[in-house]
């Protein structure tokens, strides 16, 4: 279910952010728009692993480290690409940026449940660099399907850590 619901939800999330930055402009619109996905994705992932991690923790925790750290991956990639130019690959440091804000807030919360929990960093990281640097290769020949397609590799990737978490969970 976990992969299904990050995938279903990186991909409908990321097409309604899409449209964001058309109504707001600016930096804020950026934001919005990253806040936009990561609460797509935060309420499906919420949805399948509430009953392992009680409250509202995983909504917060998602939607915070996937909104500030989208607007901050996008800012610091882009002024490293303006400083450093070529010698600088964009959508690496975005993306393991990216996945790397988004699974330390998210460690924040799960660290009480699980006892290697540092590795949710890893997997989180690692998840956004394998599906951006996939999407990037295959974005002519996928189209529409893209953000489905990244968002599974998101939702596969973190799944896999998350079995893993589960199977050591004794603290």
């Amino acid at each position: 279910m976990w992969i299904i619901a990050t995938s279903l939800s990186y991909a409908g999330g990321g097409k309604i952010s899409a449209s964001v930055t058309d109504f707001i402009t600016g930096d804020f619109g950026v934001f919005l728009s990253f806040a936009v996905m990561s609460l797509a994705i935060a309420v499906s992932q919420w949805l399948v692993i509430r009953q392992y991690i009680r409250g509202v923790g995983w909504l917060w925790t998602t939607l915070v480290g996937g909104a500030v750290g989208g607007s901050l991956s996008s800012w610091a990639s882009f002024q490293l690409a303006v400083t450093y130019g070529d010698a600088v690959d964009l959508l690496m440091i975005y993306a393991c940026l990216r996945g790397f804000s988004t699974g330390f807030v998210q460690w924040m919360l799960i660290k009480q449940y699980f006892k290697q929990s540092g590795w949710w960093i890893v997997g989180t990281t690692a998840s956004w660099y394998v599906g951006v640097m996939v999407g990037s290769l295959l974005i002519t020949k996928l189209g529409y399907f893209l953000t489905l397609v990244v968002g599974a590799i998101y939702g596969l990737l973190t799944g896999c850590v998350l079995l893993m978490l589960f199977w050591g969970r004794r603290k």
